[in-house]
């Protein structure tokens, strides 16, 4: 491993290739992770550590929906428990200016979710999430959501169908 870096190191060429193609690009860790399940096909062996999370089998329900910053707010039901939108690895949990306390998750297709304004959250850094998983739970029954890839947020209608 030693010798490895030194010969980086010392290859302009080879360390060039490392950052054009890897620090000026996004890595997509769901994409890795969908690679490794589809042709490995062993499920990583810390599986069994994680306990079983609550699933839904619905869309969000929310009585009101607004426009907000570069993306939407809705309106919850009282102690609503948010599902999931789409598979994907949370690369983010933390808080946000306008979004207060939020979770990033990235799916499959490069496309990043952002959940703002959340009271509690039943996941952790790094977690493969499942469509329809227990997210938490928001706010004041306030949720944010917005929608981003390649820096350029995206139209909400395709994502709450």
């Amino acid at each position: 491993m030693f010798f490895g870096s030194l010969i980086i190191k010392k290859n302009s060429s080879v360390n060039n290739y490392i950052y054009d193609n890897i620090y000026n690009h996004n890595i997509s860790f769901a994409k890795i992770k969908k690679y490794y399940d589809n042709y490995i096909g062993l499920n990583i062996p810390f599986d069994k550590l994680i306990t079983e999370k609550e699933v839904f089998n619905e869309k969000i329900k929310y009585k009101e929906l607004n426009t907000y910053n570069d993306g939407i707010k809705l309106t919850l039901e009282d102690n609503y428990s948010i599902p999931i939108l789409n598979d994907g690895i949370v690369i983010f949990i933390g808080n946000k200016d306008t979004l207060n306390k939020t979770v990033i998750i990235e799916n499959e297709d490069g496309v990043d979710m952002y959940y703002g304004n959340l009271d509690s959250v039943n996941v952790r850094l790094y977690d493969y999430v499942k469509k329809n998983d227990l997210l938490g739970s928001a706010k004041n029954n306030s949720l944010y959501l917005l929608f981003e890839k390649d820096k350029k947020f995206l139209d909400y209608k395709e994502f709450l169908k």
